[in-house]
């Protein structure tokens, strides 16, 4: 508990008392998250997990398809609202604490760790992409979601912070993930990646 209560401090967070911009209607109808999950191929057999849930923005829609669908988050008070969100829709959530960094998950039991507007946010890219090798089956994949681009001034002053393709790639890479595919999607990059064997 130690190092997550360490971890928290170390990077700047989404603040927990604007979770309310993360999961709204108005939200789902300029950027629905079924089209980003579309594009992701996620199966009715599948093991997913939502790293960075928020109130559970995506993570609800992704439980309505896959087999089993875990949320997880470094807050507690975000992990709440995602468990109240996915009761009041009616489908089932695992929940975890975790800063990413150590994840109580089976090895090699996980198809599909996605994560939006996250990875600028970890402090240790290094450590916690070893875990989600470590969890992911040698079929699985890793898409991550950044920002990339700010066409407008309303842009480049809200939301996440554009963040370089090239950063994102060039850490991935060292962790011993390889580039599947790059997916423009709107200001955002989805680059969607597999561990190397």
């Amino acid at each position: 508990m130690e190092s997550l209560s360490k971890s928290i401090q170390m990077h700047k967070r989404f603040p927990e008392h604007l979770s309310f911009l993360l999961y709204n209607p108005i939200r789902r109808r300029l950027n629905p998250p079924t089209r980003l999950i579309s594009r992701l191929g996620v199966g009715d057999k599948d093991t997913v997990i939502d790293f960075g849930c928020g109130p559970g923005f995506y993570t609800i829609p992704l439980a309505r398809i896959a087999a089993r669908t875990i949320g997880i988050d470094i807050s507690a008070k975000m992990l709440k609202r995602v468990s109240h969100n996915s009761k009041k829709d009616g489908v089932r959530v695992e929940l975890i604490q975790s800063d990413g960094i150590s994840i109580d998950l089976q090895d090699e039991s996980v198809n599909l760790i996605m994560m939006v507007h996250v990875f600028h946010e970890i402090g240790d890219k290094e450590k916690v992409l070893r875990e989600f090798s470590r969890l992911l089956k040698s079929s699985g994949r890793l898409a991550i979601v950044e920002r990339t681009r700010a066409d407008g001034l309303l842009s480049r002053r809200f939301g996440p912070p554009v963040m370089e393709h090239g950063v994102i790639v060039h850490a991935i890479t060292q962790a011993g993930f390889t580039v599947i595919e790059v997916v423009q999607n709107g200001e955002d990059s989805v680059v969607i990646v597999s561990r190397n064997r």
